[in-house]
């Protein structure tokens, strides 16, 4: 629909979803805590402490939510003015990110909620949400982008507002769920919303770590999108990078559910008192989450003009857009190990390595290492997109050597 507005309009929408990353990543501090220790009562079978834990990460990711959202708004056209973006670009972006932030906080309810479910090794409902969130989204972007029924034709800023009123019907949703006591977890009666900080600290103590990697992750590629918005041909690169990005959210989505599978498994094992099955649960993870996301690239390889014929009929777009799609699927198994593994050991409690790893791969590899093979060895975009690959494949080893060391078996959360 974004695609029907023009290469700005594309460029502004996939250049947000960036920036709103780099921000609402920090959502995590109190999620991924959650998950993990969701994940070991359930598997104590300590039904209580599950509820407690997970009514602590609601009233923190409230309280965290609010204040990104105050931070967001304001930092917003800076950012942008800071990416070397064509005016264009600038003036769809910046009322699309004000809308996007004004609603943050039921985005991360939402992911709250969905991830306390998955810690009670519960995938179906999530899915239902999600499936809901979807069909509530994109009907309502459609009638706020074209101004169907008589509404406002808000462009860009409209896909904005249909993401924030998907959401809203998540959290109704999700909430409704957990206090039926029709599913894994529950709201007990016994358990507070009111802040407890002695179980905040042990929330966060594995948040912070795994907040601070997506933090480097996403500004990492922030700073990526700047390299990508200097080279020749400048427009139609963010433009091809903003479609290729979207691609890349969708098979990134596999390895994300394969790590959550790896967290919410090796939690309850280790919560059951079982070491060794959750190593066997870790690798049997790696091995067909890895599998499965070869064969979800395959048709990326095969059909990526197609793919960017359909965001848009720009010839300049297309081929930059073709060579990104193959570099990002010659990437993607490799981030899928790194994104597994480190599933596995936040299923641990330890969120550390992870965050070392994206340090070493993405700022003192991918960021460097783009730059001179851009415009000191003159290979200008085709650099970068060989820049992903490298850093993909070193993160990709770093944390499978981590996970394979086993030293995670005897941590305690």
């Amino acid at each position: 629909m974004v695609g029907d507005l023009g290469p700005e309009a594309i460029s502004a929408v996939g250049i947000s979803r960036i920036i709103t990353m780099v921000v609402t990543i920090m959502m995590i501090t109190a999620t991924t805590g959650a998950f993990a220790m969701v994940a070991q009562f359930i598997g104590a079978g300590s039904h209580l402490e599950a509820s407690a834990t997970a009514k602590q990460s609601f009233t923190l990711s409230a309280l965290i939510s609010i204040l990104l959202s105050l931070l967001g708004i304001l930092v917003t056209p800076l950012c942008l003015e800071a990416l070397s973006l064509s005016p264009g670009v600038v003036a769809q972006a910046t009322p699309y990110l004000r809308v996007f932030f004004a609603g943050l906080v039921f985005m991360t309810l939402n992911f709250a909620v969905t991830n306390c479910l998955y810690g009670a090794g519960d995938a179906r409902t999530p899915l239902y949400i999600g499936l809901l969130v979807s069909v509530v989204k994109v009907t309502a972007s459609y009638l706020f982008i074209y101004g169907i029924w008589g509404l406002p034709r808000l462009g860009v800023t409209g896909a904005a507002l249909g993401t924030v009123i998907g959401r809203i019907c998540g959290v109704i949703c999700g909430f409704a769920m957990l206090y039926s006591g029709r599913f894994k977890i529950k709201l007990l009666p016994g358990t507070s919303f009111l802040p407890d900080p002695a179980l905040a600290r042990r929330i966060l103590r594995i948040g912070i770590p795994a907040a601070l990697q997506g933090l480097f992750r996403n500004s990492s590629s922030l700073v990526f999108v700047k390299l990508v918005a200097m080279t020749e041909a400048s427009t139609a690169a963010v433009a091809a990078f903003s479609i290729g990005n979207q691609m890349e959210r969708v098979l990134r989505r596999t390895s994300l559910a394969f790590g959550t599978a790896a967290t919410t498994l090796v939690g309850q094992s280790l919560g059951a008192g079982d070491p060794e099955h959750a190593a066997q649960r870790g690798w049997t993870t790696i091995l067909i989450g890895v599998s499965s996301l070869i064969l979800c690239a395959l048709p990326v390889v095969l059909f990526a003009g197609w793919i960017m014929q359909s965001f848009t009929e720009v010839p300049q777009i297309v081929q930059i857009g073709i060579i990104y799609l193959w570099a990002m699927a010659l990437a993607e198994p490799f981030m899928c190990l790194a994104i597994i593994a480190g599933g596995a050991l936040r299923g641990a409690g330890d969120t550390r390595p992870a965050l070392y790893h994206t340090l070493i791969a993405q700022w003192l590899v991918r960021l460097p290492a783009g730059y001179v093979l851009a415009f000191h060895l003159g290979y200008d975009i085709d650099g970068l997109w060989a820049a992903l690959v490298v850093f993909s494949a070193l993160q990709g080893y770093l944390t499978t050597m981590k996970f394979k060391k086993g030293e995670w078996q005897d941590r305690e959360i």
